[in-house]
């Protein structure tokens, strides 16, 4: 989320809109690298826009230029932006912009390739019109086969192949080969788009074909016209490289003290890691002992570190190191907790793992709830609990809860991980309970490939037959949520306000047209809350607008019918 947007970037691209030409676009975001943000004309379009998904098909600006920044999904503003593309579209077109490569790499650099060939309907009610994208940076020109026969032929990373319509109601075995070599099959997929009658997709190659990371290795993706993405059923795995005697690692920084510097037997392994910032999952020597000592951020070499710690792995398995505690405390001193059950894929591709872990250092002993249902129970600061395996695509409402008093709610959080299916993440308690600290207490997640981000407070919230006990105050210009999100016909927002103000909330499509608009009056100071009629909105991706007399906040939502 994007606290502060400039409402003049923003009404210019509005303006941009009411009186130019337009065209039909849909952008996907397949660049192995980290979640993005993507600005158009200065204004934000795409809010953490994560690898491997994608919007809609959307009207934009056709006969002028249309400056798309690119910048981390950390940024800021437009000011942030690392590389922008100038794009001109033409009026009454339908394009596929993609974002392919990686960022710093000379030989496959970051771009976007864009086709103005795109289709959002087949050719035939019954059919089904698919379009191939090559985005696997490392893999050669490619054939794709249907059976014995190429539907695709020689196509090369950063290319198109064209739509080919094909019976929906049917299911397909596809075969990935180097082009022009029919027998030498690299992987096989099963696709059926029986659902997708008369509509239309993109296949993309995604990921590293030298890759074992599940989070960047070679896999193919479908995007739908709506904005959908998932992987197809893989029927032969790609071989990835030979195993090496390695485990497979996440760091978690969750102490609250100040940046630190990570050695690994003297080596620098992480300069300037940050609170509440993870590394994806590394292979790291196994058998042998890594002695890991932790500096301070301005350290110059190992002699600086103020604390050792010696780990064995085991090879083959996976790692969660988590730094906790309080640097010079007695109570709470500074420590690094190990888990060798750590996993990277959940148990289905449909659903989430989410294991969970107390880092909170004046905490008690929690249980965290779905709804009334105990899902961690009993876990002690310092420790891990076992992952659970729950459907990606709804959204969590969850309560923490003294270990021995599920009736008494600390905090109420929403969580919603539908973008991360198939994959894995880990809940942290992180900050202090205690009040004015500087680091207050809130649930983080971090996920598998190292992004992290703290899940949505709701606040004013009664638990079943017990209190919501609030740890701290936000103001709706940094913190209020959406639900459900995905929603259908209606949606709730929940807000907090400072002070006495007004209040006005829109929903704008992802072209920047405002398409709801409530005015809500003046409402005093403390816990609010406004209903959203949701009927009128087509599925995808939209975003919601919550402006106070001098405060604009922003949070995606998406509409699924």
């Amino acid at each position: 989320m994007k606290l502060h947007i400039r409402l003049t970037a923003v009404f210019a691209l509005l303006t941009t809109l009411m009186f130019a030409q337009t065209a039909r676009v849909q952008v996907i975001h397949n660049s192995p690298t980290p979640t993005v943000d993507v600005y158009a004309n200065g204004a934000l379009l795409l809010d953490n826009f994560v690898f491997r998904t994608a919007t809609p098909f959307i009207n934009v600006p056709a006969g002028v230029t249309v400056n798309l920044g690119i910048a981390l999904g950390t940024s800021t503003s437009v000011k942030d932006t690392l590389v922008n593309f100038p794009v001109v579209l033409t009026a009454g077109k339908t394009y596929v912009v993609v974002a392919a490569g990686v960022v710093g790499n000379a030989a496959t650099p970051f771009r976007l390739a864009i086709q103005d060939m795109g289709f959002e309907t087949a050719s035939a009610p019954t059919n089904v019109g698919i379009g191939l994208f090559h985005g696997s940076p490392d893999a050669p020109a490619i054939d794709i086969l249907a059976g014995t026969s190429a539907i695709f032929s020689n196509i090369s990373f950063g290319k198109f192949g064209n739509y080919i319509n094909v019976p929906a109601n049917a299911t397909y075995n596809l075969a990935v080969t180097p082009a022009g070599a029919p027998a030498t099959v690299v992987a096989r997929y099963e696709a059926n788009l029986s659902f997708w009658a008369g509509k239309t997709a993109i296949v993309f190659a995604s990921g590293f074909l030298g890759s074992k990371d599940p989070n960047d290795r070679f896999e193919a993706w479908v995007a739908l016209s709506n904005g959908g993405t998932f992987p197809l059923k893989a029927l032969q795995e790609v071989a990835g490289p030979k195993p090496k005697n390695e485990a497979r690692l996440q760091v978690i920084h969750n102490s609250p003290t100040p940046t630190v510097d990570i050695y690994v037997n003297g080596a620098l392994l992480l300069d300037n890691f940050a609170f509440r910032t993870a590394t994806p999952y590394i292979s790291v020597p196994a058998g042998v002992t890594l002695n890991l000592a932790v500096a301070p951020g301005t350290s110059r070499t190992v002699a600086d570190a103020i604390a050792t710690f010696p780990v064995k792995l085991d090879s083959g398995k996976t790692y969660v190191a988590v730094a906790f505690g309080v640097v010079g405390s007695t109570t709470r001193p500074f420590g690094i907790a190990v888990t060798d059950a750590g996993r990277e894929l959940a148990t289905s591709r449909t659903n989430v793992d989410i294991n969970f872990f107390h880092g909170s250092p004046d905490a008690p002993t929690v249980d965290i709830l779905a709804g009334n249902s105990v899902i961690f129970n009993d876990i002690a600061y310092g420790t891990f609990g076992t992952y659970i395996s729950v459907p990606a695509n709804a959204t969590y409402r969850l309560g923490v809860t003294p270990g021995n008093d599920n009736n008494t709610f600390v905090a109420r959080y929403d969580a919603n991980v539908s973008f991360w299916a198939g994959k894995t993440a880990i809940v942290l308690a992180t900050g202090f309970l205690g009040a004015g600290s500087t680091t207050p207490f809130e649930p983080w997640v971090v996920l598998s490939n190292g992004g992290t981000f703290p899940l949505a407070a709701v606040r004013g919230l009664i638990g079943e037959g017990g209190n919501n006990v609030n740890l701290r105050s936000k103001s709706a210009k940094s913190d209020f949520a959406v639900s459900p999100n995905p929603a259908n016909e209606r949606a709730v927002v929940d807000f907090k306000l400072e002070n006495e103000t007004e209040v006005n909330i829109q929903v704008v499509n992802l072209a920047g047209q405002s398409i709801v608009n409530q005015h809500l009056g003046t409402l005093a100071k403390g816990d609010q809350q406004a209903q959203l009629d949701l009927s009128s909105l087509q599925t995808g991706y939209y975003i919601v607008r919550l402006q106070t007399a001098d405060n604009v906040s922003t949070k995606k939502l998406v509409v699924n019918r």
